[in-house]
């Protein structure tokens, strides 16, 4: 299907928020895997965490969020 996953793993007592730091590291981790693969492919952030994701302007770098429940349902 040409699309790559990148995923991001975080364990926190809550809703895991994205700040502006956290958003430029994303960012570049994204631009280092695009060099890795084929230019076709299309790279989709997910992240896979207890509680889900806090909503914020930067909430939208990820694609997908998988939450605990999701896995242990």
């Amino acid at each position: 299907d040409n699309i790559v996953n990148m995923c991001e793993i975080k364990f926190y007592s809550d809703e895991f928020e994205v700040n502006k730091k956290y958003d430029l590291i994303l960012r570049n981790r994204q631009a280092v895997l695009a060099k890795y693969i084929p230019k076709k492919c299309a790279i989709h952030s997910t992240l896979i965490t207890t509680y889900g994701l806090r909503r914020n302007e930067y909430n939208g770098d990820f694609v997908s969020v998988i939450k605990m429940d999701d896995l242990f349902a």
